[in-house]
């Protein structure tokens, strides 16, 4: 006979606090009935149930239930149902990820109640801004591309590349799902390109299934959507009251935040990406460093203003 899994306990353990009212004296049976198990079973669960508690794991906080024969007797409150909850910022970023998968934006209740349980971590201020960035992918299209990558159906999306103002239409062989800072992108062989590139699903403005199935074959992905590991790192600072670009500066780390403004650091491929990314603030970010940063802003800054002279 198969070892019941600890997804499948953790599902009945919940489901007997549910059930175990204070005051509650019950037979096993009719408790194994209910969940579908046997009573010894139920009495292995109400064992290891009633050694579960809440720091600093005194007996007036240890799930107040006894077994005796067949029955069993709670004779207090559940203690950890009636205090807050409190998550770490592993946890907060992890369903903060989920909630955006589900389709739920930065003003629902739940996400506004994940915050509340986040704000003792170890840094609230992050997990904050992973929260509000946690809205912006269509819950239909990242539905689409999660079907399509299981079954290895080849796609065909509309998408807006960063810093462009127009649509392309692209077909892609979806091999992965993963989520970056509350961002979530789609890794895939892109037949139009001709070879790998990743996506941001809020880019993404139409997802269509082909019907055309695909060899995943011995591509490799990435444990990360946009690997940083070895690129070289601009220092920004931006004015006060700038809104920190999370969703479109991948890989960023603030460093400080004050009155004068906010500092980050920002990985980097390439100084043409960089420079346009930091232009469009119009003067409100501006690098510190490295110099070649700031000599592609200079020559960018220079070649668009000799085009509005032209014109």
């Amino acid at each position: 006979m198969p070892r019941p899994s600890s997804a499948e306990q953790a599902r009945r353990l919940l489901t007997l606090i549910g059930m175990l009212e204070p005051g509650t004296e019950a037979p096993l049976s009719e408790l194994a009935g209910t969940l579908g198990v046997s009573a010894s079973q139920v009495a292995s669960d109400l064992e290891m149930l009633s050694m579960c508690g809440i720091a600093p794991y005194s007996p007036g906080d240890l799930v107040p239930l006894y077994v005796e024969g067949d029955r069993v007797t709670v004779y207090g409150s559940m203690p950890a149902l009636d205090r807050r909850v409190r998550l770490s910022a592993t946890e907060a970023r992890a369903l903060a990820a989920a909630l955006q998968a589900a389709g739920r934006n930065s003003a629902d209740a739940l996400v506004k109640r994940l915050l509340l349980a986040a704000s003792d971590a170890a840094d609230p201020g992050e997990i904050e801004r992973v929260i509000r960035t946690a809205a912006g992918a269509d819950p239909g299209i990242h539905a689409t591309l999660s079907c399509a990558t299981r079954r290895s159906e080849a796609v065909r999306i509309t998408y807006q590349a960063g810093g462009t103002e127009t649509l392309a239409e692209r077909v892609i062989e979806p091999r992965a799902l993963l989520n970056e800072r509350g961002v979530w992108y789609v890794d895939a062989f892109c037949r139009t390109a001709g070879a790998m590139r990743t996506f941001r699903i809020d880019r993404v403005a139409d997802a269509t299934p082909t019907g055309e199935h695909f060899e995943p074959g011995s591509v490799t992905v990435p444990g990360r959507a946009l690997p940083t590991e070895g690129l070289p790192r601009a220092v920004v600072h931006l004015a006060p009251g700038v809104e920190v670009p999370e969703r479109e500066w991948p890989g960023l780390r603030i460093v400080s935040e004050d009155a004068s403004g906010t500092l980050i650091e920002l990985p980097y491929a390439g100084t043409e990406w960089i420079a346009r990314q930091v232009a469009s603030f119009l003067g409100a970010a501006r690098v510190l460093k490295p110099a070649e940063v700031r000599e592609k802003i200079a020559r960018l800054a220079a070649s668009e203003l000799g085009a509005l002279t032209v014109r």
